[in-house]
């Protein structure tokens, strides 16, 4: 009976012992958000740089995040002086609008400069006070908790030829902070404590590289889970910088991630979760996917499987057991995850693609010629339009030949509505307006979605490939990244998946 009792016992004190250490856990598993934010100086500090953060600040709140657990860098910190530039163009009478469209230069029309309106702001975005964040960091966080890195700033190319990929994020008075200086940032913190990165800065890609040691391919992958989602590739700009307060003109990468995430657009919105897999929450991935589809900028952009494949997979001609490059769009749509197939799907139809050879109708069309594109723009319909109205205005008034003219000053002055009347009332006036907005890098962005779904059946096919090829540790170690990648904002769906 002693035995029987003392074993019942040790049974009832294990398995408390077990709940309270999973509980334990599970309260240490917590979320920091580190945001780094704006521009290298005021000019270079535009007001798009200012809304993202609020709007992402916007969707992180409904996280309830303590303030120690979300820190805000952002230009030049708490100081009161003027650092955003701001263009708000419906600020300047519609006459001087005009009579700078055609006769003159729209060029920072409507732009002035203030104080950011970043509430909570840390510190400036220099890199000393960023190294600073880490060093604290280190001290708070557990084991199991996880850090998310939210970049909207300006980026650069790598400075170093032999070393392409070690791309920057512009900091504040022109510093900046390198990619493999970031992996250094976040070697300080403990090795388990994952790292989700979303940057949106030009040449982000770069720092997709951030998941090997030293941000290098060759020493392996990081001790650290990480995993990330970057607006462009190493070596291209990204779209979105710009003064413009509207922002329901903005089309940059994080407009709609954190849309998707949040379910509303910037404006409020609300929008169809982007829920591919149907388990009732929209991961990171699933954003992802869903700014690729629906963001109708520049942008080519990269996550981090996609950069582990790239190196650890291949196609191969000559090995009859591995997919090929120009594979059948029926057998990459069967191997395709949800949100894989949601951009196959969504871009064939955008793009009018059908049939099982569109993948390789897509890289076809991607290899298209840049400057034949601009050279047909250069001869654009709008243009010809354009100078149609303003030979008619001079006939009308020939002092516009010069907008110094008393003549031109009191059509922006005391003749303003008979000069606005005169433009808006041309014949041309309204075709030449829905060709200038429909023809605004029309071909770049139907180019780069025709990149975008072939980016996309390549990783399909390399991923694939990767389980044929067999190395049990490459396997493993790209499902990880895909498993951060699955993620998502809530914690508690975290758990449950």
């Amino acid at each position: 009976m002693t035995r029987l009792f003392l074993a019942h016992t040790f049974v009832l004190v294990f398995v408390a012992l077990t709940s309270w250490l999973s509980s334990s856990s599970a309260t240490h598993a917590r979320d920091y958000v580190l945001t780094i934010g704006g521009g290298y100086s005021p000019s270079g500090n535009q007001a798009s740089l200012e809304n993202n953060v609020v709007f992402s600040q916007r969707v992180l709140r409904d996280q309830t995040l303590s303030a120690d657990q979300n820190v805000v860098f952002f230009s030049d910190g708490t100081s009161p002086g003027k650092d955003l530039q701001v263009m708000d163009p419906d600020s300047v009478p519609k006459a001087n609008r005009l009579m700078a469209e055609f006769f003159g230069s729209t060029d920072s029309l409507g732009l002035s400069y203030r104080n950011h309106n970043i509430a909570d702001v840390r510190e400036s975005t220099e890199p000393a006070n960023i190294r600073e964040y880490f060093q604290e960091l280190k001290t708070k966080v557990r084991s199991g908790d996880r850090l998310l890195v939210y970049v909207t700033a300006h980026g650069s190319r790598s400075s170093d030829r032999n070393d392409p990929y070690n791309t920057t994020i512009a900091t504040w008075n022109n510093s900046a902070i390198r990619m493999k200086e970031f992996v250094r940032m976040l070697d300080g913190l403990p090795t388990d404590v994952e790292v989700i990165a979303i940057m949106v800065q030009c040449h982000a890609g770069g720092f997709a590289r951030f998941i090997f040691e030293d941000g290098d391919p060759d020493k392996g992958l990081s001790k650290q889970k990480r995993a990330g989602f970057f607006a462009t590739v190493h070596d291209r700009p990204a779209a979105g910088c710009t003064p413009e307060v509207d922002e329901a003109s903005y089309v940059e990468y994080s407009t709609y991630f954190w849309a998707a995430l949040s379910g509303h657009t910037r404006t409020g919105r609300a929008i169809e979760r982007p829920d591919y897999d149907g388990d009732g929450v929209v991961s990171f991935e699933e954003a992802h996917a869903y700014t690729i589809l629906s963001a109708d900028t520049i942008d080519l952009p990269v996550l981090s499987s996609g950069e582990y494949l790239s190196i650890h997979s291949r196609f191969d001609e000559d090995d009859p057991e591995l997919l090929k490059e120009d594979e059948s769009y029926e057998l990459i749509h069967q191997f395709a995850t949800p949100s894989q197939r949601a951009i196959l799907d969504g871009l064939s139809e955008q793009l009018n693609l059908e049939g099982d050879e569109r993948i390789h109708e897509a890289w076809r069309r991607s290899q298209s010629d840049r400057s034949r594109s601009r050279r047909r723009r250069r001869s654009a319909p709008e243009d010809e339009l354009r100078r149609r109205i303003v030979r008619d205005l001079e006939r009308r008034w020939p002092e516009l030949a010069n907008v110094l003219n008393p003549v031109a000053i009191e059509l922006l002055t005391s003749r303003a509505d008979e000069f606005v009347e005169a433009v808006e009332g041309h014949r041309d006036y309204r075709r030449y307006r829905e060709l200038l907005e429909a023809s605004e890098s029309d071909a770049d962005k139907e180019k780069v979605k025709y990149e975008r779904f072939v980016r996309i059946a390549d990783n399909v096919a390399l991923a694939e490939n990767l389980r044929r090829i067999g190395d049990a540790q490459k396997i493993a170690e790209y499902e990880a990244i895909v498993r951060s990648e699955r993620s998502t904002l809530s914690a508690s769906a975290n758990q449950n998946k």
